[in-house]
């Protein structure tokens, strides 16, 4: 018996991989019978007359179709009215019922396909939304076909077991190492991997098969040539593809999502080689994206989930109304070919390394001819994240200097009394740009200021606290809710962005009782200064630095001290810690570094490195590196504090308390 033989024999018989794959046909076939109903109830219920209207109207749409609905409406309307007309003649004695019987017949030969004018009614509205690429026809079974926009749990189910218990099943009696001595181990491993894919792409097709011959059965799948966009789920897509090419691409990229996942499995069971984690692995990996993202997050990932799915790459954008402005809403963007391309050619090289990994694991050293490699398992892990991240941007380190003794280098905040509004100010031209604030100031609000300012050339970020008071029915203020905005202006094109924005706390009136409901971001009222990169935002309060996430907004308090200077250089964080140590801490590898030699009592960070007071030198200014090397003395005065403010470097002396500048 050849090595396939033997490895389909055990998979599909001996650990019942052939009937799970029946028993999942067998559910799909049964739950597709038992749950199906028709997109349009009025096309099956009024098939008959539908179907006499669609004989005159199939195709694409026509003025004389047009035109002859039109007619066709008139006169179904008025032989509506006239039926009345005659029931309540007849009612009230004023024709008898030889009269009655004649006028109702008469009107019945107009009404005698009523019920289906509505059905083909609506459709006809539908097309004429754009007339160019939606035709009529009788769309129950396309509609039905394409109806399946949820994740198909019985294979789901099936691909989970087969693809977990290949490897596992090995692994939990220690037969892999048996396995792995013999010489045809890599011939049996390919096996086990080409047995396992092509089951499950075959289930997977088959499936397909099976949806397809019900809805063409039971509905009739006419005209596969006419527009995808006939049918009202693909009514805003902008492809070019007809009804049958549109359900065969969908057939395929579930294929190769139902086998993405089997290679998926297959390489979390010979990585962690645990049946337990490996089902874990798979159903995290799928369900978790499935339940808490939403689709518009779901279709831009290169993992299985989004082609299991596929529906929405042939969708187009989708919005809602926003119940207040009347504003559409983007609630789904239209993943163009390119996209599509994009991620199914990402996702089949992770494919294709998985499988490659697992055959390599199951080889052993005569048939591979070179040493195995340590290590390899986490180094495919690593490339395998590596590409999935491939879609996000890298953070790039800013050149903006940032000391929180100055706030900005380049700018500072300006408050006018008399109009109670604010400004930047560029401390080189004295140029005023003015930062628009609520639009309800002056109104309900209690105060509203700019607490801090960050400068990242051509942006400048700004951070505006608003508190604002609700009023009641009966005229008193019964709530109050403090805000905290981050907003980002353009110095190029003074266009701005809200980039970050929370409500910090709200207070309540009950009975009159004042109370106060807390929140995560309560710390923000205190914030003094910030700064930021592409990755997180830095909020400085009096009880250390807290880091929150641009991405998932998660917080993280930093444990660095804030009594004195904080600087930033895009990356690092400089600080001195509770032993006058001045200290870098990088923000990606969360590393903190004493500098050993630098005893400082004050700092501050510029283009030429870190100025810093020597408490170990009487107190004078030094100049080192921002690596905290090659100190170099620049002052022999004592000094009290030093600044920077982006142009000169400023020390007040000890001694008279005067202020001395020279040129960094």
């Amino acid at each position: 018996m050849s090595v396939f033989s033997y490895e389909w024999k055990k998979l599909m018989l001996y650990q019942r991989g052939l009937l799970y794959i029946l028993a999942a046909l067998l559910v799909s076939t049964v739950w597709l019978a038992a749950a199906d109903r028709p997109q349009n109830g009025a096309m099956e219920e009024y098939r008959e007359e539908y179907e006499w209207y669609l004989e005159r109207l199939d195709g694409a749409y026509t003025e004389e179709k047009a035109a002859w609905l039109e007619q066709e409406a008139q006169a179904i309307t008025k032989a509506r009215y006239a039926r009345s007309g005659s029931q309540e003649s007849y009612y009230s004695g004023q024709i008898t019922a030889e009269q009655y019987e004649r006028q109702t017949a008469e009107v019945n030969t107009v009404l005698a396909h009523e019920h289906g004018f509505e059905a083909v009614y609506q459709q006809y509205l539908y097309i004429c939304e754009n007339t160019g690429n939606r035709y009529f026809l009788n769309t129950n079974g396309w509609a039905g076909l394409f109806s399946a926009q949820t994740l198909d749990f019985p294979l789901f189910l099936v691909i989970l077991i087969l693809a977990a218990t290949v490897f596992c099943s090995e692994y939990s009696c220690q037969m892999d190492a048996l396995l792995r001595t013999a010489p045809q181990s890599r011939k049996s491993a390919r096996s086990k991997v080409v047995i396992t894919l092509c089951a499950v792409f075959a289930l997977c097709g088959g499936l397909a098969l099976i949806r397809f011959a019900f809805f063409g059965i039971k509905y009739g799948l006419p005209h596969g040539e006419y527009p995808v966009q006939s049918i009202a789920s693909f009514g805003g897509s902008t492809k070019n593809i007809s009804l049958l090419a549109a359900y065969l691409i969908l057939t395929v990229l579930r294929c190769f999502g139902s086998v993405y996942l089997a290679a998926l499995l297959l390489f979390a069971s010979v990585l962690v080689k645990k049946y337990a984690l490996t089902v874990v692995i798979g159903v995290a990996s799928t369900l978790i994206p499935y339940i808490g993202l939403s689709r518009q997050i779901c279709y831009r990932l290169p993992m299985p989930l989004p082609f299991l799915l596929a529906t929405g790459f042939l969708e187009g954008a989708s919005s809602v109304e926003d119940s207040l402005t009347g504003e559409p809403i983007v609630t789904f963007s239209e993943r163009s070919p390119q996209e599509l391309l994009a991620l199914l050619g990402l996702s089949a090289v992770c494919c294709a390394l998985m499988v490659w990994w697992v055959l390599r694991q199951n080889t052993n050293r005569w048939q591979s001819g070179r040493k195995s490699v340590r290590g390899c398992g986490a180094a495919a892990l690593c490339l395998l994240v590596l590409l999935s991240l491939s879609g996000c941007s890298v953070a790039e380190s800013t050149n903006e200097i940032f000391n929180s003794s100055s706030q900005s280098a380049t700018y500072s905040v300006v408050y006018d009394d008399q109009t109670r509004t604010y400004a930047l100010e560029n401390r080189a031209t004295g140029i005023l740009t003015d930062l628009a604030l609520s639009p309800l100031f002056g109104a309900f609000s209690e105060g509203e200021a700019v607490k801090a300012v960050y400068m990242e050339a051509p942006y400048i970020y700004y951070m505006a606290s608003r508190t604002e008071q609700y009023v009641d029915r009966v005229g008193s203020y019964n709530s109050t809710a403090t805000q905290v905005s981050i907003v980002q202006l353009d110095t190029e094109t003074f266009e701005e962005q809200v980039i970050f924005e929370k409500i910090t706390d709200s207070g309540r009136s009950l009975l009159g009782i004042d109370y106060n409901v807390g929140d995560t971001w309560r710390f923000l009222q205190y914030c003094y200064g910030f700064f930021l990169n592409n990755d997180s935002l830095f909020f400085i309060t009096n009880d250390g630095i807290t880091e929150v996430s641009r991405t998932i907004q998660q917080t993280q308090v930093l444990d660095i001290p804030t009594r004195g200077n904080i600087a930033f250089d895009g990356r690092t964080i400089y600080f001195i810690n509770e032993n006058s140590l001045l200290t870098a801490y990088d923000t990606k590898t969360r590393k903190e570094r004493p500098f050993r030699k630098v005893v400082a009592s004050d700092f501050c960070l510029t283009e030429q490195g870190l100025y810093f007071i020597n408490r170990m030198d009487s107190d004078c200014v030094y100049l080192c590196g921002r690596e905290g090397a090659h100190s170099l003395k620049v002052s022999n005065d004592p000094a009290l504090s030093v600044g920077y403010d982006g142009e000169k470097v400023t020390m007040i002396l000890k001694s008279d308390g005067k202020e001395v500048v020279f040129d960094p």
